[in-house]
């Protein structure tokens, strides 16, 4: 099929050694399918071209589509291939494998299970649009949603054709280690779908198993399924209270956990059941000790959108368990967790060179910046430097991000307007991108380079302003705080709130004289969000100095979510000055989307 895709791409050939898989819905390949694929390609040529996009650490490719075609020419040992080489993000990416398997009809019902599962993580919990980005029905969508709760063994054996979509959906409502029990008896014995579903009716489920309520005043307690109430007629075969009818239980059980959901979600931006996730897209948030984060990065994480929950949604010995906190953003917890790491290793004995690198210190030190005090010297402040490591930025979820995405931009639009050298910055990236869309080479002399736009900025601010000299104010201006069609999508990568970010920052501007906590601010986060800006501004040390204050802290915890931030602001803090880590620090790119 043709990939339909506004990122702009180009068809070349490339070394089959430079590509590597890092995502594909599609899991099963039968070796004879490959064989007589590449017997095709050796007698006519490859037809349609593999699809890749360079790779984020330039190294090589990553394959978007046409796994088959890469096995095969791997196969027949040849060196290249052509690939349609797409210049987009990961995410793009994903999107366009997906929709690339998912539109063959031979892809297994289970690929297309772990397929809506992707999609869904991709589209945010939102099944109206994860079903739209796949166009599938939303039946379809919820049939292969339920599929999830089969173990990893059972979906490999529909990949591969050992058993039926009939089987798997049987199997998939026993707990996990029955699954794969019963998997190989019915491969073994070659079972019918028929009579692996009287062999499931006879199933019963213990009702002390259940997540929902089953005491006295519950409908369980009288349902004419639970074996309690016919011992008679099961005697010692199924002692005690068991559940006969394995539909309603586990309707019941779904409804509980969406519940439990929906509570969580007042305190973590994030909240995901097992079967919605991959394994390795996850991991626990731990704030010291092997793995952790670090007592400050753990307080900035709080507000992170990427700060969760993770609810057990398998019928096994977990089902209803929850793992708390739980980063769902992996690489940056990894990142995290290799800063505090260093930043705990002893510091290094200090050098001869120590002098000269004080004097490098001291002509570099920002405008601003005060001599250490007392005496010390520059060397003693940086070791103290060194040992006080900076939590990094939170993944602000989009709400609050929206909330302080104007006060870049209006800190932007002060800058430009008060200076020559960032509008300057931001007509050449502009012009630029425009001449190298339009095949046009740049004028001699000037040099743009940067895989990111926020890095071009970057570089170009380090420029002298004569070299700038040439471009015209408005031009930038517009750029920067001018209205985006699409704030999701830029054929050439421009997005006017990262570029304001990046001038803001790129500067050193202090967001104080355009940012203050407001309601709109605290209501953008969760509850833990929100308890973390409190700490972090000192509202919560301010509150406890007052009269009664520790009860009336006490009572602002307890508090709705939804009534929080107005209660905190009634509170008389004075928030003028402040201007949140969140904020302050938050990577230009996240505002892609806002």
């Amino acid at each position: 099929m043709s990939l339909e895709t506004s990122a702009p791409s180009e068809v070349a050939v490339i070394p089959l050694a430079s590509v590597r898989v890092v995502y594909n819905p599609r899991r099963a390949f039968k070796q004879e399918a490959l064989q007589r694929l590449a017997d095709s390609i050796r007698e006519h040529d490859l037809i349609q071209p593999i699809a890749v996009r360079p790779a984020d650490d330039s190294e090589g490719y990553e394959l978007i589509a046409g796994e088959r075609r890469l096995r095969a020419m791997r196969l027949l040992e040849r060196p290249e291939a052509p690939a349609r080489i797409i210049y987009c993000d990961a995410e793009e990416a994903r999107r366009l494998a997906l929709l690339e398997n998912t539109d063959r009809e031979n892809l297994s019902v289970a690929e297309e299970a772990l397929a809506a599962r992707d999609e869904l993580d991709r589209a945010g919990g939102d099944r109206a649009a994860a079903g739209s980005k796949l166009g599938w029905s939303q039946s379809k969508l919820a049939s292969r949603l339920l599929l999830l709760k089969a173990s990893m063994a059972v979906l490999d054996a529909v990949a591969e054709g050992s058993i039926d979509i009939g089987h798997a959906e049987l199997l998939a409502g026993l707990p996990e280690a029955m699954q794969d029990k019963a998997l190989g008896r019915v491969i073994a014995n070659n079972v019918s779908v028929a009579a692996l579903r009287e062999d499931v009716k006879g199933v019963v489920i213990p009702l002390s198993t259940a997540i929902f309520e089953t005491g006295a005043q519950s409908a369980c307690a009288t349902c004419a399924f639970n074996t309690a109430l016919q011992g008679t007629l099961f005697g010692e075969a199924v002692a005690g209270a068991n559940c006969k009818n394995r539909q309603c239980f586990t309707e019941k059980t779904n409804t509980e956990l969406e519940a439990r959901r929906a509570r969580l979600q007042e305190d973590y931006a994030t909240v995901a059941l097992t079967t919605e996730k991959d394994p390795a897209s996850y991991t626990a948030l731990i704030q010291n000790g092997e793995g952790g984060v670090g007592p400050e990065q753990y307080n900035a994480c709080r507000g992170c959108q990427f700060f969760g929950a993770l609810l057990h949604a398998k019928p096994d010995a977990r089902l209803g368990q929850t793992e708390r906190p739980t980063c769902f953003n992996v690489e940056c917890n990894r990142e995290h967790v290799r800063a505090y790491a260093e930043s705990q290793a002893p510091a290094p004995e200090p050098t001869a060179e120590a002098p000269d690198s004080e004097a490098t210190a001291a002509t570099a030190k920002p405008s601003g910046t005060k001599a250490p005090a007392g005496g010390k010297s520059a060397s003693s402040a940086k070791a103290k430097s060194k040992a006080k490591r900076a939590s990094a930025p939170a993944a602000s979820s989009g709400a609050a991000k929206a909330a302080m995405k104007p006060a870049y931009t209006a800190a932007a639009k002060t800058l430009l307007a008060t200076g020559t050298k960032a509008p300057l910055a931001v007509a050449i990236l502009a012009m630029a991108k425009v001449m190298n869309e339009a095949g046009v080479s740049l004028p001699d002399g000037v040099v743009v380079t940067g895989r990111k736009p926020e890095d071009v900025i970057g570089k170009l601010l380090g420029s002298e302003e004569a070299v700038l000299a040439s471009l015209f104010n408005a031009c930038a201006t517009a750029m920067v705080v001018g209205k985006q069609t699409n704030c999701q999508f830029s054929r050439n990568d421009v997005f006017p709130a990262v570029l304001a970010a990046s001038l803001v920052q790129g500067q050193g501007v202090d967001m104080a004289a355009h940012f203050t906590v407001d309601e709109d601010y605290l209501a953008a986060h969760t509850k833990e969000g929100i308890t973390a800006v409190l700490e972090e501004s000192g509202f919560k040390t301010w509150l406890l100095g007052q009269d009664d204050g520790e009860k009336r802290w006490k009572t602002l915890l307890a508090s709705k979510k939804a009534d929080m931030p107005k209660d905190v602001m009634k509170a008389g803090f004075a928030w003028a000055g402040f201007v949140p880590t969140a904020v302050a620090s938050i990577a230009p790119r996240s505002f892609v989307g806002v």
